[in-house]
């Protein structure tokens, strides 16, 4: 209607004219037409494909832990209904009967794994189990995946043959940010320490393999709070080039950093006492970047001397320290120098001269107010700095227990793969700095005693795993019919 229709017309106010006249003579009422201006109508019928769900049971709990403790018990509540459990002794007449098993917690992992699995993987699983070929559009085809003899859904890979534990070479396949993956993922991180991203999934692939597992553990690490808050983007600085003992290779600690942390309170021994203070020193290494932690307790040359002992005693003599223009530093240096000159001058020591002389350290001072030199060992100093904070926060702790924690950073360190890692999962373990100080990785399980079996059933990775483990065995032993070594 036009603006001038609108305005004369009644039918708003009064209504139609009809409804002034008796009801049987109004109009008969008529279906709705179908306008005849519409060209076609038809039906659609929309198709809705059902997203998988999750299982309530991953949403109730947030922590791993309870989780798999909450299932453990379930499982064995199950377990001691079937056996009729009332004709056994009562569960809880000693407290050690309580506790869960490492086989009943190992039932409940894997229960959930299935779980987990059937939420994701439900069309791969029937699959499977019917010995049906994988739909080639499935996420997990290129995995080779297989089904256990308890229904996990694992890697196959090329690494049936490898002399690995079952779990490294068969990890489980885990849905990418399933909630159980989260779960894993959020406790490993508090179990390495608040580890970074590459370490954190490092952790993970020894037992799991989670799809995207690289997007989810530095998610996990970026929405950490504690992390979040402790670690701000520092200015970038122009990168130099790499100095000749960075890219020659040699023995582990042969070139060694040293650098001092921030003073650490520790716990006084009574109220009244006040807390006394303690030092951090690191010792890097500039081919494998291994560190070396110790706890000193000030920042005198005789105590800086003293933690140089103890790392010669740990890691051997190097033949090149590098450290900052610190007045502790250039004590030690001066102290050491006068040491070698007193031998090397006194003439009944020449025997001693003669044999020590290749053992000499020599000793690097970096220019002064030159920080950027020294970056190796700065930004192993930040990675430690960073573990003990985020671990004990403004807690302070003894002496003792402050050795402790070094020592678990030092080994937390120490496995930090030194490659990018790669999502191929008939790839190795990642290199880390750890396998050239011990073989191995911290996280890695142990190898099977080879020292019982006769030496002509082994292989010859196996006659190899056998050299490590008797090193160190005593000459009695070591001559022994089961431990002697192989000859040449």
């Amino acid at each position: 209607m036009s603006v001038e229709e609108f305005l004369e017309s009644t039918l708003g106010s009064q209504g139609p004219s009809w409804l002034t006249f008796p009801r049987a003579n109004w109009p008969a009422e008529k279906p709705p037409s179908v306008p005849e201006n519409i060209l076609e109508i038809r039906q659609v019928s929309a198709v809705v494909h059902s997203a998988s769900t999750v299982n309530p049971i991953f949403l109730r709990w947030s922590s791993y832990t309870r989780l798999l403790h909450v299932i453990g018990y379930c499982l064995r509540f199950i377990e001691n209904i079937r056996v009729n459990a009332r004709t056994q002794p009562p569960p809880g007449s000693h407290p050690a009967l309580r506790a869960l098993t490492v086989k009943q917690l190992a039932q409940a992992k894997t229960t959930l794994i299935k779980l987990a699995q059937n939420d994701a993987f439900h069309s791969e699983l029937n699959d499977l189990k019917e010995e049906k070929t994988i739909d080639e559009r499935s996420k997990i085809r290129r995995m080779s995946p297989f089904l256990d003899r308890e229904g996990v859904l694992r890697v196959g890979g090329r690494l049936k043959l490898a002399q690995l534990p079952y779990q490294a070479k068969h990890p489980a396949i885990l849905p990418s940010f399933h909630p159980f993956s989260l779960l894993i993922a959020h406790h490993y991180h508090h179990q390495m320490l608040h580890a970074g991203g590459r370490l954190l999934l490092n952790a993970i692939r020894e037992e799991f393999w989670p799809l995207q597992g690289r997007k989810l553990a530095h998610n996990v690490v970026r929405k950490c709070m504690r992390c979040t808050r402790l670690d701000p983007i520092p200015a970038q600085q122009q990168i130099g080039q790499l100095p000749a003992h960075r890219v020659i290779p040699s023995s582990p600690f042969n070139v060694t950093g040293v650098d001092y942390a921030d003073p650490f309170y520790l716990r006084p021994v009574h109220k009244r006492a006040a807390p006394a203070k303690a030092y951090l020193c690191l010792f890097v290494c500039f081919e494998t970047k291994a560190v070396h932690l110790e706890l000193v307790s000030d920042l005198s040359t005789e105590g800086f001397l003293l933690a140089l002992q103890r790392f010669i005693a740990h890691r051997g003599r190097p033949a090149h320290i590098h450290s900052d223009n610190g007045k502790n530093c250039e004590g030690a240096k001066n102290k050491l120098n006068e040491r070698f000159d007193l031998l090397r001058k006194s003439e009944e020591t020449e025997k001693i001269v003669s044999t020590c002389a290749a053992e000499g350290i020599t000793w690097h001072l970096n220019p002064p107010k030159a920080p950027h030199f020294g970056g190796l060992w700065e930004a192993a100093v930040k990675v430690a700095k960073k573990h003990l904070y985020r671990q004990l926060g403004s807690t302070r702790v003894s002496f003792e227990h402050l050795t402790t924690i070094l020592a678990q950073i030092e080994s937390l360190m120490n496995s930090r793969p030194l490659l990018p890692m790669s999502e191929d999962p008939n790839n190795l373990a990642a290199l880390t700095p750890r396998h050239f100080l011990t073989g191995s990785s911290l996280l890695a399980l142990p190898d099977p005693d080879h020292r019982d079996i006769p030496e002509n059933r082994l292989d010859h990775f196996q006659k190899l795993q056998l050299h490590v483990q008797n090193f160190g065995v005593t000459g009695a032993q070591s001559t022994s019919k089961k431990c002697r070594m192989i000859p040449r």
